[in-house]
């Protein structure tokens, strides 16, 4: 028998979603959201935290947290249970050990060695994937990611035979679906773009990313989400925050120093780590999540910090680098940011871009 109760109060309802890839934001005692259960314009997904259940005033989806992960992994009720459990429905039965001392679904250490090398590994197969899938390669096109940049960040997509791969490497495939790689035997990031974060050339997290406009737009591994691109702008002066992962992309391809909140949810460690740069340039979003998150971000960061104010009808930096001239519009973009807020500052603190070719 399963302890329900149990594995209620060990994944909060809240914090599950938000692992899932769905953005929340408070509204009084509720949480509100876009819902990953249908194409979901307006927030309709409404999490209470204090019941422990969620309801979508669009779809009508609602329930519990083992509803929303049976829905979200196309499961039944134990197999939502043991993903949950950080287990399989087998390694239950066989199990003397309390569920309160199973391993959780998400985790909040970082990964380990053998987790690293399984990412690893996962990164380079994917890339390797992406250069045999039109489909994929016209979609980053569309984005106005260009193939060198692909390369140089190892962007993937995730076509199938990770399993067969992995086990050819000599890698375990429970490794994998401890970090959220493998679902039993079902691929998770399938028909997805693949967007790593890189230190020292290893891929020790990755995102997927949904070509068009299919749910969850974003998938993300049972880790921590980091600053994606840190470990690239560490000792740099001044760094660019953007907001999700093709903004970053587009800011690299500029040769910027950048990095991405995969987000608009603020944590001490980001803040912690973006308080080591001497100026910060927040280019978030143009709705109101982002500008919420970056008055709350400046907030945070004091004087070194700067918000860059996109140009009208722009709604994100990805938008601005697929306009014509768009690298050119930002950097108009970081020069008002920069006179704004230079009281006590020298205008060539100012991250510099590229030249036009």
């Amino acid at each position: 028998m399963y302890d329900v109760q149990s594995i209620r109060l060990a994944n909060p309802i809240a914090q599950v979603i938000q692992a899932s890839g769905v953005e929340l934001r408070r509204l009084g005692q509720r949480l509100v959201g876009r819902c990953p259960f249908h194409t979901d314009a307006q927030p309709s997904l409404v999490v209470y935290p204090q019941d422990a259940n969620y309801f979508c005033f669009g779809c009508s989806a609602g329930g519990d947290v083992i509803d929303f992960i049976s829905r979200l992994n196309g499961v039944g009720f134990r197999e939502a249970i043991s993903l949950l459990m950080g287990a399989s429905v087998e390694a239950q039965r066989r199990a003397d050990t309390r569920i309160a001392e199973m391993p959780p679904r998400f985790r909040t250490e970082p990964p380990t060695e053998a987790e690293v090398r399984v990412i690893d590994a996962t990164a380079t197969f994917y890339n390797e994937r992406l250069w045999c899938s039109p489909g994929a390669l016209a979609y980053l096109a569309l984005r106005g990611i260009d193939r060198q940049t692909a390369r140089e960040h190892q962007v993937g997509y995730g076509a199938p035979g990770l399993a067969t791969y992995l086990r050819r490497h000599g890698l375990r495939l429970d490794t994998a679906r401890s970090v959220g790689l493998l679902n039993g035997r079902r691929e998770a990031m399938l028909g997805r773009i693949i967007i790593p974060e890189l230190r020292n050339g290893r891929a020790t997290w990755l995102t997927g990313r949904t070509l068009g406009e299919g749910t969850p737009r974003y998938m993300n591994l049972r880790l921590p989400t980091p600053l994606l691109g840190l470990a690239d702008v560490v000792g740099q002066g001044a760094v660019i925050v953007a907001e999700g992962a093709f903004d970053w992309l587009t800011l690299v391809q500029w040769q910027l120093p950048a990095v991405a909140l995969l987000g608009t949810r603020i944590s001490r460690h980001m803040i912690e780590a973006l308080g080591r740069f001497r100026r910060v340039y927040i280019a978030l979003d143009s709705d109101d999540a982002g500008h919420r998150a970056s008055a709350d971000l400046g907030s945070a960061l004091g004087p070194r910090a700067m918000v860059v104010e996109l140009a009208a009808g722009i709604h994100d930096l990805n938008d601005l680098g697929r306009s014509a001239d768009g690298w050119r519009a930002f950097e108009r973009c970081l020069e008002l940011a920069t006179t704004q807020r230079r009281t006590n500052w020298e205008r060539t603190d100012a991250p510099q871009t590229r030249q036009a070719a």
